[in-house]
This record gives structure tokens, C-alpha cells and sequence, in this order.
């Protein structure tokens, strides 16, 4: 059986690929934290907006009562978007690295790679599951 062929695993696939390659950079970005000139960079967010155009339709939040609170819809925020909270200044040697900041980000990167990977495994258990082939 092809994992990949199932659009949840390609996904998840995806995903995985993509916080690997975004911990290298990170990690680069660490190492230059004392590099002269050195900008930090980062991956571009993973968009997972092509799955809800194709397949689910977007959800609006519904007012019930004029009591309750309007909220926002998922187009207000766009998923995984950051904006820095405050724009820190470029050292005098012209490294714009912010250790602290890089650090939450590898640590948050870390926590998302475990979360994809428990989510797979436990995908591809519920799949041996329904075939009869569990534990």
C-alpha cells in the first residue's frame, strides 16, 4: 500500500518535509548569531489553503445572539502567519540575529514536527486497525 497516495499522509509528508528543512535553517541561523552582517532567514509558511478550496467549504462564524461576540473568520488571520511583536535593532556588526526569538522558533518547530509525526503514526495504526493487522 502507497501512503502517498492518500492525500492525508501526502500532506503530512509534506509537512514533515517542510519543518525539516525549516529546523536547518534555524539551526543555521543560531550558528550565525555572532556572524558579522549575518540576516536571519526563514522558510516561507507551508499553505494548506489549496485543501479547503478544493474540498471543504470555508467556515464563517454565526452570531446567534447580539450578546455574543462577532469573532473573526479564518481569511482575517491567515494561518501560520507571525508578525514580529517588536522590531528589534541590528547590532552594531550588522547581525540582525535574535537568539531568543530563533530559539522559540526551533522549539516551536520541534513541537510541530512531534505533532505531525504522532498524528501519522497514529493514522496509519488506525489504517492496520481496520484492516486486522493491529498490534
Amino acid at each position: 500500500m502507497d501512503l502517498r497516495k492518500i492525500p492525508l499522509f501526502a500532506m503530512m509528508s509534506r509537512r514533515l518535509s517542510w519543518l525539516g528543512a525549516r529546523q536547518q535553517v534555524l539551526a543555521e541561523n543560531i550558528a550565525n548569531a555572532d556572524t558579522p552582517g549575518y540576516k536571519p532567514r526563514d522558510l516561507k509558511p507551508l499553505d494548506f489553503r489549496v485543501l479547503a478550496a478544493g474540498h471543504i467549504a470555508p467556515l464563517a462564524p454565526t452570531v446567534t445572539s447580539p450578546m455574543h461576540l462577532a469573532g473573526f473568520s479564518p481569511a482575517d488571520a491567515p494561518a501560520g502567519a507571525e508578525k514580529d511583536r517588536h522590531p528589534l535593532e541590528t547590532k552594531l556588526s550588522g547581525n540582525a540575529v535574535v537568539l531568543e526569538q530563533q530559539l522559540v522558533k526551533a522549539n516551536r518547530n520541534a513541537t510541530d514536527y512531534e505533532l505531525t509525526t504522532n498524528l501519522y503514526r497514529k493514522h496509519l495504526q488506525m489504517i492496520r486497525d481496520a484492516l486486522g493487522r493491529g498490534n
